[in-house]
Order: structure tokens, then C-alpha cells, then sequence
């Protein structure tokens, strides 16, 4: 037997695995921090991911190494000049409003030379890459409304408003007392359209494109079924899993560590790949795993919606709204490997070829991923 076919798509489909992303479940999100303060002023403060922000404004195609190393190269001078640049373009891109009228936020402090070339430094680690930026300013008199808008270069951000009270504490004596029940709210309610287009958005994407893991979870069910009725029973256990999970995960009744989830879930890739090949028809066991490994999914889920936070007056709504864009993302990976196998699906060659090379390479990444998740 000719193994030359199957080793060059081992080889091109880990090189393509591997060059799309190492890091599954990469948190790329800035947080934003707004303080509503006494006598009309404000605060706030940006927390960014510093390498993928320069990333994206010097246009580099690569990976943090090449970041570094592209700072690395800038003289004191251009380092300078860069964050200068860098700090004017999020302040003229971003907006603070108050009741409809926006104003730039202006005079943005923070993220110094010396700042960054301690990030870039070789024993740094990726905890270190966030950096914070601030600003403060003074409201209008009056003011009923304040809403934000960030510079696109930041990409989704996720914003806490907090309006913090100052009291006088007597020597030896109580302090005044605070409601724990009252808190800041917005002035208007999201709208129900609102509000289900942003979280079907941030479930889709959380497949499309940045769950890698999950999409390879889903594609090595697909690889190994050729009949629609047993693929859709996997699905249909799969969804019915994570749902449960990611339900009982926001609500706070199950909560396990994502150092102990993760790992799992790179073994679930890892165990299906495996069974795809070295078994030629699917064991009883398959649909009971699929359901069991579903349910870690879902706990990975949950963790990315209780960081997104989960709108107060909808939260049913957003809950749900996740789940769908979630499911659309399965669906969409689905349909484009369906698209991209149906003509070969029934040739004799479609498992030594097609099935078996795939495996190998979605298990190889799989246990790229448990390794790194425990170390």
C-alpha cells in the first residue's frame, strides 16, 4: 500500500491546525473599567492586551514572537513614538457621551517604554501582556446619560460602570450603612433585538472562529459518519449536553476550575480522533461519550458567558440567545465539511485518505493542547 498520499495530508493538515492557532480559547478581549465619581468627574481605565493590539496596528501577520521581535528591533526613539501614536489613535477613536453628545476621550496615560520592554523581555510570561490605560474628565453639568464607544483597534470590550461612595468613618465607630440590593443600572432597557443579536454573535464567534477545539471536536464526529441519522444523534446528544451545562454553569450550580475542564476537553478531541481511527463502525459506547464529553464543553461555555456577563433585565434572553449563536457555529461547521466531502464520501479511499489522515492530525493538535493545558 502507497502511504505517500496519507502522509502528506497528515503533514498539510497539521501544518493548517497548527498555523491557525496554537491557543484554543485565547482570551482576546479588552476590559474597560468606568468610575462615576463626586462633583461631576469620571475615571476610567483600559485594560489591553498590549501584543495583539500592536499586532494589529503594525499589521503583523504573525505570531506574538514576531511582535516581540519586531519591538525588540525599535530604537528607544521609535518605541516612543509608537506608543505615542498608538495612545492618540485610541483617543481619537473612542467616545465618552453624555445624554447623546460625544466627546473624544482625551489625555490617555499609561503604557511606557520601559512598560513594554519589560513585557517583551524573555522570561515574561502571557499574563504579563495586559496593560492598562487611563483617563479622567469631568461630566457636564446635569448629566442624565453616559454611554462608551471604543476604538475599533480594541475589538469587543468588556465594560464595568461603578459609581463608588465615599463616607467618613469616626474613629472606633460603625460606618453609615449600604444597601447591598441597590445597584448602578442603565438608564433604558436593550432592546429584545438587541440583545439576541449580540449574544448569537458572541456564541457564533466563540465557535467561528475561536473555538478551534470545539470545531475539531465536531468535525472529527463528522469524519467517522456517513449516514445523516447517526451524525444528527451525536449532534443532538452533544447539544442536549452542553445546553444542560451551560445552564447550570451561569446559574452557578455547577463550576469546575478551567484547569481541570480544559485539559478534559483537549481528551475528548483526542478520544474521538482515536476512535475514528483505529474502528471500523461506531462502538455502542460512542453516543453515551459524545454526551458525557458534551457536558464539559458546555462548562467551557458557561466560562465565556460569565465573563461577557449575561444582561440583568434579559437574562433568559441572552442565555438563549448564546445557545443559538452557538449552534449556528456547529451547524456552519457542518455544512462547509459536508460541502467540501460530499463527492467523495462514498469512494473506497474515503477512510484511508480522507478519514484516518484527518484523524491523525485533529488528535495530534488534541494532545498538543492537553500537554500545554496541564503544564
Amino acid at each position: 500500500m502507497n502511504n505517500k498520499p496519507i502522509i502528506k495530508t497528515i503533514s498539510l493538515l497539521s501544518f493548517i491546525l497548527f498555523s491557525l492557532n496554537i491557543f484554543a480559547h485565547t482570551n482576546e478581549k479588552s476590559q474597560a473599567q468606568l468610575f462615576l465619581l463626586e462633583n461631576n468627574k469620571y475615571a476610567l481605565t483600559l485594560s489591553v492586551d498590549i501584543l495583539h493590539t500592536l499586532k494589529k496596528e503594525l499589521s503583523i501577520d504573525g505570531d506574538d514572537i514576531e511582535v516581540i521581535y519586531h519591538l525588540k528591533s525599535l530604537s528607544l526613539i521609535e518605541t516612543r513614538t509608537l506608543l505615542k501614536e498608538l495612545k492618540s489613535k485610541l483617543s481619537k477613536k473612542s467616545q465618552i457621551i453624555f445624554d447623546g453628545n460625544e466627546e473624544n476621550i482625551t489625555g490617555l496615560s499609561g503604557l511606557t517604554v520601559a512598560q513594554l520592554r519589560q513585557i517583551i523581555q524573555p522570561n515574561a510570561v502571557l499574563t504579563e501582556y495586559s496593560v492598562e490605560l487611563y483617563a479622567v474628565g469631568v461630566m457636564p453639568q446635569n448629566t442624565n446619560t453616559v454611554q462608551l464607544r471604543f476604538a475599533e483597534i480594541l475589538g469587543d470590550v468588556i465594560l464595568t460602570v461603578s459609581k463608588p461612595a465615599k463616607s467618613f468613618v469616626m474613629s472606633n465607630s460603625k460606618s453609615k450603612v449600604f444597601s447591598t440590593t441597590k445597584s448602578l443600572s442603565s438608564t433604558h432597557d436593550t432592546s429584545f433585538f438587541d440583545t439576541l443579536s449580540a449574544y448569537t454573535y458572541q456564541g457564533f464567534v466563540h465557535i467561528i472562529p475561536k473555538g478551534l477545539d470545539h470545531i475539531l471536536f465536531v468535525l472529527a464526529l463528522f469524519l467517522f459518519t456517513r449516514k445523516t441519522s447517526t451524525l444528527l444523534w451525536q449532534i443532538s446528544a452533544f447539544t442536549l449536553a452542553h445546553t444542560i451545562t451551560l445552564a447550570l454553569g451561569i446559574f452557578q450550580i455547577v463550576t469546575l476550575p478551567s484547569n481541570i475542564v480544559e485539559p478534559i476537553i483537549a481528551l475528548s478531541i483526542v478520544y474521538v480522533a482515536i476512535e475514528n481511527i483505529y474502528l471500523q463502525k461506531l462502538s455502542k459506547w460512542r453516543l453515551p461519550m459524545v454526551f458525557a464529553f458534551g457536558l464539559l464543553h458546555g462548562l467551557g461555555f458557561a466560562s465565556v458567558l460569565l465573563e461577557l456577563g449575561l444582561a440583568s433585565e434579559q437574562y433568559v434572553l441572552s442565555f438563549i440567545s448564546f445557545n443559538i449563536g452557538v449552534e449556528l457555529g456547529q451547524l456552519s461547521v457542518i455544512l462547509i465539511a459536508f460541502i467540501l466531502t460530499f463527492w467523495c464520501v462514498n469512494k473506497t479511499w474515503y477512510r484511508s485518505r480522507v478519514v484516518i489522515p484527518a484523524s491523525i492530525a485533529i488528535g495530534l493538535m488534541a494532545s498538543y493542547w492537553f500537554v500545554e493545558r496541564v503544564l
